[in-house]
């Protein structure tokens, strides 16, 4: 039977425990980090750690999620440019409907394909042009404030005060690469190959098609925070060439402080379990900060993402544990999308008994309007994105597992949102929702 291990029981109850094993083999492990849980919604795991022989076949393509090497890259912006959007209301107001205007998403345009596609030159450069974007219900994109402690004077300690520093942040996928790299990878390990097998030059998906699922979700991302600093008039972002564009193409990405990767798998040299021989580590839902450029998790949409940093201030923490240095990512998943709708058009239609012009019911609507925009298909309702809804919890590991997760030495700053883009209400649900509100005849 597989092991699955834990930093403490209460990180994985029997039911959790139970789908880890049913998912492995005999010679596979996993490590169920705090905050692990399997996901209501997608049936992916959150949070888990998972050692992979590479050798054996029969491994159950359940235990991946579609959503490969998707992440967080985040720009520091400078301090003056970010307050005089933010202290200014009407500059604000046309900020969010900038942004949201600027970020192409699937669930505004049924049409829109986001993200490079699997198949590349030999040298790995994209064979034609591809559309940046949202490719999940997750993703965001805007300026973030947090309150740091650090020394005006790096040189001298002991005068260290509170700092307001802003940032441009950017959760996305890879988009059309990931998914036909899912597609592709389930269907030879159904067929029976191993993990060496399918992963092999000239196999399917093989070798080159990993390297561009490693990259398209960074990408994307980059481009993402281009589109977003040039709709908000930051044009003091660095950027570079994107080396995977097509040859007659130039894109530019941002320049990112920040790029943390989840959903990542990778090769190591032997596998204890099995004695020998190859083996895959997956990180799944959880940041895998061997390839990752500093440490940032998520809380829910309301309260944003808490980065680490080193008592001198900088991004650039090493992380080293028990855990194949893995740091929790996802908060738990508390309601799935579909009953967070549902009960937001129930709300609705009870207020446009009452006020036929009634846009929301969100108990928290005024402050949401502040901070918040999403472009979604147009049915006569406007509901929230789920994740504003509730259907996430906030974090918890933080302020309990910090020295067992290798973070002890860290300080967690709170990345609150002040101007962000979200990824809209799926249209199937949004359409179901709008004929409850506004009635089948209409």
């Amino acid at each position: 039977m597989a092991r699955v291990f834990a930093l403490d029981g209460e990180h994985c109850d029997l039911a959790l425990r139970q789908s880890l094993q049913n998912g492995l083999r005999i010679y596979d492990e996993c490590v169920a980090l705090p905050q692990a849980h399997r996901s209501v919604e997608s049936g992916a795991f959150k949070n888990s750690v998972f050692n992979l022989s590479g050798q054996e076949a029969d491994l159950n393509p359940d235990i991946f999620s579609s959503n490969w090497f998707s992440g967080v890259s985040a720009i520091i912006i400078p301090t003056e440019e970010a307050e005089a959007i933010l202290s200014n209301a009407s500059k604000r107001k046309q900020a969010l409907e900038a942004l949201s205007a600027a970020i192409p998403s699937e669930f505004g345009n049924t049409e829109c394909c986001i993200g490079p596609e699997l198949e590349c030159t030999p040298d790995d450069r994209d064979l034609k042009d591809w559309v940046p974007g949202f490719d999940s219900p997750g993703c965001c994109v805007g300026i973030y404030s947090a309150s740091q402690s650090k020394s005006p004077d790096m040189s001298k300690s002991g005068i260290s005060r509170s700092h307001r520093i802003y940032m441009l942040v950017c959760k996305a996928g890879g988009g059309l690469a990931a998914q036909r790299f899912h597609y592709r990878l389930s269907g030879s390990l159904k067929k029976g190959m191993s993990l060496d097998e399918a992963l092999a030059e000239g196999n399917s998906p093989g070798a080159q098609a990993l390297r561009r699922v490693g990259t398209a979700a960074q990408r994307n991302r980059g481009r993402i925070l281009c589109m977003a600093a040039d709709a908000l008039g930051l044009h003091g972002v660095d950027t570079l060439n994107d080396m995977g564009c097509p040859e007659d193409k130039a894109y530019r990405v941002a320049v990112c402080n920040l790029n943390v990767v989840t959903n990542s798998i990778q090769r190591v040299s032997s596998h204890s379990a099995s004695g020998g021989g190859s083996s895959y580590q997956y990180f799944a839902g959880c940041v895998d900060t061997c390839s990752s450029q500093g440490v940032i998790t998520a809380s829910n949409a309301a309260e944003g993402f808490v980065l680490f940093s080193d008592q001198e201030g900088s991004f650039k923490v090493s992380v080293k544990n028990s855990a194949c240095n893995a740091v929790p990512f996802s908060s738990v998943r508390i309601h799935a999308n579909k009953d967070l709708v549902t009960k937001a058009a129930d709300a609705l239609k009870t207020m446009h008994s009452k006020d036929a012009n009634a846009m929301s019911a969100h108990v928290d609507r005024k402050w949401i309007s502040q901070r918040f925009a999403w472009n979604g298909r147009k049915f006569g309702v406007d509901i929230e994105p789920p994740v504003l809804l509730g259907s996430y919890a906030s974090e918890t590991f933080t302020s309990v597992w910090a020295r067992e997760l290798g973070l002890s030495n860290c300080r967690a700053i709170r990345l609150e949102p002040e101007i962000v883009c979200l990824s809209a209400t799926e249209p199937a649900k949004l359409r179901a929702a709008a004929r409850h509100v506004l009635g089948r005849t209409k």
